[in-house]
């Protein structure tokens, strides 16, 4: 265990409320800015580029649109790593990995924030597509061919690989029913 020592503590301290010093000084306009910037995120969670986006269609110039997403970054009301894995834990019990992270991709989220969510966040594909082939076709056992096929399309619809669809389909038909 690491012995205590004030000076390190000192440190930490100073380094921390760098982190969390205060937020650059606003304009009158960067203010109508980020105002508008923290009433968008009060009523959902958005990407950087998502704010962005937003409030540049809003019409606020893109130097007071930077001003209002660095303050908003200030207070920790804007993370993509967080809102990526808040992502996938709502989206992975419906969606597959290859779509959820191309959403994610969508939103402006970097690669590196989705690895890194999908890293933190337990997710087992091949347990939801048997999930969702027993939710879409009830006994699987007892599907006819055009059945098989609209399973098909409906999780491929999902995003999931065509080899895996198949090698979960192959499994039910393979079981013993009971």
């Amino acid at each position: 265990m690491k012995e205590w020592n004030s000076a390190d503590f000192t440190k930490d301290l100073r380094e921390e409320s760098q982190r969390f010093s205060r937020p650059p000084a606003l304009t009158d306009v960067s203010r109508k800015a980020a105002a508008r910037a923290m009433k968008l995120l009060l009523y959902k969670g958005r990407t950087e580029q998502e704010l962005r986006n937003r409030l540049l269609q809003e019409g606020f110039p893109e130097q007071q649109v930077d001003d209002a997403i660095t303050y908003c970054k200030s207070f920790g009301y804007i993370n993509d790593e967080k809102y990526a894995e808040n992502f996938i834990v709502s989206m992975k019990s419906r969606k597959s990995q290859r779509m959820i992270r191309r959403e994610l991709e969508d939103k402006g989220v970097l690669s590196a924030d989705i690895e890194q969510a999908f890293g933190e966040i337990p997710y087992e594909e091949g347990e939801l597509i048997y999930q969702l082939i027993i939710k879409k076709a009830g006994d699987p056992h007892q599907m006819d061919d055009k059945e098989l096929r609209r399973t098909y399309a409906f999780l491929a619809r999902k995003g999931f690989s065509s080899s895996k669809i198949w090698k979960a389909l192959h499994t039910f038909q393979e079981e013993p029913e009971g």
